[in-house]
């Protein structure tokens, strides 16, 4: 493999070249298995794939735009992967992103990573030899291995933030800010966090957000983690939450509430009775179970839109790498909630 480039940053000199064999160096393992990493991850294990991507990330490792992959002679087809189709949060933002392509002569192809990185780099090396573009939502990939993906291809990040590559991302702090306020107004002091897989990088930064929020209003959290973004993946955690119940609840998505609450009303507990719980995205099943459940939303529709054009305007060469667009957050009060309530159970 060639010598890779180092994009220089504000402030440096001239660009310096960083190697495979500095990445091997530094992440103590060989040129080859460096290499395989980013080729076909799914035979590197991940703790070598972590050691190696974090070096990559400290020593500024970027590829060329890759040869093999030729340049279409005919335009008009852009690419989206998510990681679950059949998640409504990216189901609203691939509705939203083919309304922008009808509208500026592309088609849309839809490819699912089933929340695996390695899954959804194949994906993309498949895509790419067809695609004009394409958008990344929620990526599992590792940074390097986006900044890589992005050198052969225009290339759009959505709910993720990659140093230099545009992205499109949900302001999260005054909805979790929101959500503290209103469990404070009605007696919690402490509460649960029920948190998604330990692959999303929109985990670590929410997590960070309302660890900080907690503290500011002084209410102690604790967090269950890693869970899977699904019904079953919050119906998982109830066990462990009635060793020492909070009685206020927050879980990773609207799916793991409405897990954790059929869950719990199977052994006895009520919501909001015995416990209150927040999800986020505002899910259409929210809207429908009993009790409705309260949720801090953004605009999935706005995420697409704004990732569509963003992508639009880089394959004309109109973007910069450092575009960056907020999508602001909020919460929606329903059902869900109540006032603290000292349970015999």
């Amino acid at each position: 493999m060639a010598a890779q480039e180092h994009l220089p940053q504000a402030g440096e000199g001239p660009a310096r070249r960083v190697t495979i064999r500095q990445v091997a160096q530094a992440a103590g393992v060989s040129p080859s298995t460096v290499s395989r990493a980013f080729a076909k991850p799914d035979r590197v294990s991940a703790a070598t794939s972590k050691r190696i991507f974090a070096a990559a990330d400290e020593l500024g490792y970027y590829s060329r735009p890759v040869e093999s992959v030729p340049l279409r002679a005919i335009r008009g087809l852009i690419a989206i992967i998510v990681p679950d189709i059949a998640n409504q949060f990216f189901s609203d933002i691939i509705r939203a992103v083919q309304h922008e392509c009808t509208a500026g002569g592309f088609s849309l192809i839809v490819a699912e990573s089933q929340e695996s990185a390695s899954r959804e780099r194949a994906a993309f090396d498949h895509i790419v030899s067809y695609a004009d573009g394409v958008i990344l939502v929620s990526s599992r990939m590792p940074d390097a291995m986006i900044r890589k993906c992005a050198q052969t291809r225009p290339l759009v990040v959505v709910n993720r933030s990659v140093r230099g590559v545009p992205s499109v991302a949900i302001d999260i702090s005054t909805g979790i800010a929101q959500a503290l306020d209103y469990l404070v107004a009605l007696g919690f002091n402490s509460l649960t966090y029920l948190d998604g897989p330990s692959s999303s990088w929109s985990v670590g930064v929410r997590w960070k957000c309302l660890e900080a929020e907690c503290h500011r209003r002084q209410v102690s959290v604790r967090r269950l983690w890693p869970g899977a973004p699904t019904v079953a993946g919050g119906a998982k955690f109830v066990s462990t939450y009635r060793e020492n119940p909070t009685g206020a609840v927050m879980a990773h998505n609207d799916l793991m509430a409405l897990g954790f609450m059929s869950a719990m009303r199977a052994v006895g507990y009520r919501c909001p009775r015995d416990f209150s719980i927040i999800g986020f995205d505002n899910d259409m099943v929210s809207q429908l179970t009993q009790p409705t459940l309260t949720s801090v939303c953004s605009s999935q529709t706005r995420l697409g839109t704004e990732a569509a054009r963003a992508l639009l305007l880089k394959i004309k060469g109109d973007l910069s790498g450092t575009f960056t667009a907020s999508v602001a957050s909020q919460l929606l009060v329903r059902q869900s909630c109540g006032a603290l309530q000292v349970s015999g159970k």
